[in-house]
């Protein structure tokens, strides 16, 4: 039957699955990502519905939902735009029962392999399969459809979730030829018929790629069981029409420089960040929806395709210190760029997509600085990831893309309310505990800062020396204290509870060289004073001047490096 939208023609078949694999030469693009149904979970959901529509019998009809093809896909091949995962998990089905009817001495099982897997045409050399898939995915398929590189019996751990599938519907068809005895190659004779016309995809053709896409996109206008990255990559190659190449060329190119895939939880953050960078701050939620009405016209589609790889390549920037870009668009500012990937905050990866873009080097080197400074006030007030700062982070990279902002000026006045002030920041530093999963790096580079500024050393606030195996953090009052070593500690805290609360405060971290560090493990105070004393880092040897090691001893260092603190990183 024939059907119109939006002016294209197009058709739509109710087909056994089957029937589809026998009569038709399938490809799957490329670019789609590869099989992903899993033998625990999708594949076995499949087993067992198509199990309970055969039992239930083989006059009544089983739908398995719908595909989508496209007529100009290459060697006369249909491109398989939408329905991959069911078509191959089908194909892994009929093979299994293939091989089964072998191992029951079937003679015609040859016959289920050329009608519906793979076969040989009279001017080809080699048996092709009737869908084939991209390059990941089509060896180990091939050689399963075709017969010719079936898996080994026993599991593997590098094994490909179709193999995975494959081994699943040969322990299932086992166990069905066992119930069935004498009748097995009856029943799975049956099976394959059920396959072949009874288990339904309603087809839909259409004459050109880009209208698959449009197709696709209305089909899953829900986004069920798609990313927001699946549903844009549709749209976005839907409309692209004459500039459909170029638009997927510059998609997977975003990819790439992200080193991500599609179907990668990160490249919809990327995108999430990105797009909050060009109109204000979005949620995930909204992301697709808000994209979409920016792409209508194929030039549309290719422009938005254009200006989302620069945008990738500035975000593989700000986690890549080495990275072109920054040869280009600020050379000196690498200890800098190397604090901020430390601190891996979205506001910041948000507001630098503009700058870095849009911004000349001098402005973008003191933007770098500046955001460390702002960033470390944040976290250390607990306000940085909240709404209000990618709120005005994102306001501020849409006004920088507009040319309304140009200079770090004109950023410090648009964001002087979110930072706190010295006295805030001061109090606040001075009652701070780190958590004990940002113990570790977030305190090496606060009290290596914090050393620096004591030293007057230039730039305090860049990493210079952030390896763990050169450097590493002691918690003087240890995190597995001995009660018998630290019982004046405890009984002066209160409680043990009370005396763990200490641990994570910055007071009671010091840096150490690391081959000192490892002597020291759980000891008591007085067994550490002495490697303390001895330190190079003038802040550790204060530690170890102290006369006893006590909340009140952490509680008067924490605010000295309170002080040192506000010189570190200025507002």
């Amino acid at each position: 039957m024939a059907s119109g939208h939006s002016g294209t023609s197009l058709q739509l078949n109710l087909l056994g699955i089957g029937e589809i694999l026998r009569n038709n030469r399938l490809v799957v693009p490329q670019f789609q990502r590869s099989y992903c149904w899993k033998a625990d979970q999708e594949v076995q959901d499949y087993w067992t519905d198509l199990s309970r529509a055969i039992e239930a019998g083989t006059d009544e009809d089983y739908f398995l939902g719908t595909i989508v093809l496209t007529q100009d896909g290459p060697d006369d091949r249909k491109k398989v735009i939408d329905g991959q995962q069911r078509l191959v998990t089908s194909s892994l089905l009929i093979a299994a029962i293939r091989e089964n009817l072998k191992e029951l001495g079937h003679t015609q099982a040859h016959r289920i392999e050329a009608d519906f897997l793979a076969s040989q045409a009279w001017d080809a050399e080699d048996i092709e399969p009737h869908l084939k898939l991209n390059e990941d995915d089509h060896p180990p398929y091939h050689g399963i459809v075709a017969g010719t590189g079936l898996p080994l019996a026993a599991p593997k751990r590098g094994d490909s979730d179709i193999i995975k599938a494959y081994r699943y519907f040969c322990k299932q068809l086992s166990e069905l030829a066992d119930r069935y005895g004498q009748s097995a190659t009856n029943e799975l004779k049956k099976w394959v018929k059920y396959i072949q016309h009874r288990a339904q995809l309603a087809v839909v053709e259409t004459p050109s790629e880009a209208d698959a896409y449009v197709i696709f996109e209305t089909l899953n206008n829900r986004g069920a069981d798609l990313t927001t990255a699946d549903l844009l990559k549709n749209h976005l190659f839907g409309a692209a029409k004459v500039h459909l190449d170029s638009v997927r060329n510059n998609w997977h190119k975003s990819i790439g420089a992200l080193s991500l895939s599609a179907a990668d939880d990160k490249f919809t953050k990327f995108l999430r960040h990105y797009w909050s960078s060009r109109v204000g701050k979005v949620t995930e939620r909204d992301l697709y929806a808000q994209m979409r009405k920016q792409v209508v016209q194929s030039q549309d589609a290719l422009t938005f395709s254009e200006k989302l790889l620069t945008g990738a390549r500035i975000y593989a920037a700000l986690s890549d210190l080495n990275h072109e870009i920054w040869q280009e668009k600020c050379p000196g500012r690498k200890p800098a760029l190397s604090t901020l990937v430390l601190f891996n905050l979205v506001p910041n990866k948000i507001l630098l997509l503009a700058a870095v873009e849009h911004l000349p080097p001098a402005q973008i080197e003191k933007l770098l600085k500046a955001l460390i400074s702002w960033s470390v006030r944040g976290m250390i007030m607990g306000t940085i990831n909240r709404g209000r700062y990618e709120d005005v982070y994102s306001q501020v990279a849409v006004e920088i893309r507009q040319g309304a902002i140009t200079n770090i000026s004109e950023i410090r006045a648009r964001v002087n309310d979110l930072i706190a002030s010295d006295t805030d920041f001061k109090a606040q530093f001075a009652l701070t505990a780190l958590g004990r999963t940002e113990a570790n790096k977030i305190a090496r580079y606060y009290l290596g800062a914090l050393e620096r500024t004591h030293k007057n050393e230039a730039q305090p606030e860049f990493i210079p020396n952030d390896n763990p195996t050169e450097i590493n953090l002691e918690h003087v009052y240890p995190q597995n204290a001995v009660i018998g070593d630290w019982s004046e500690f405890i009984t002066v805290s209160g409680n043990q509870e009370d005396a763990d609360s200490w641990i994570y405060r910055i007071g009671n971290m010091v840096l150490l060289q690391a081959s000192a560090n490892s002597s020291l493990g759980n000891k008591p105070f007085k067994d550490k004073a002495d490697v303390l004393k001895a330190s190079q880092f003038a802040l550790t040897h204060e530690v170890g001047e102290c006369p006893e090691w006590t909340p009140e001893a952490i509680q008067s260092r924490q605010e000295r490096l309170a002080t040192l603190a506000v010189r570190t990183w200025p507002r």
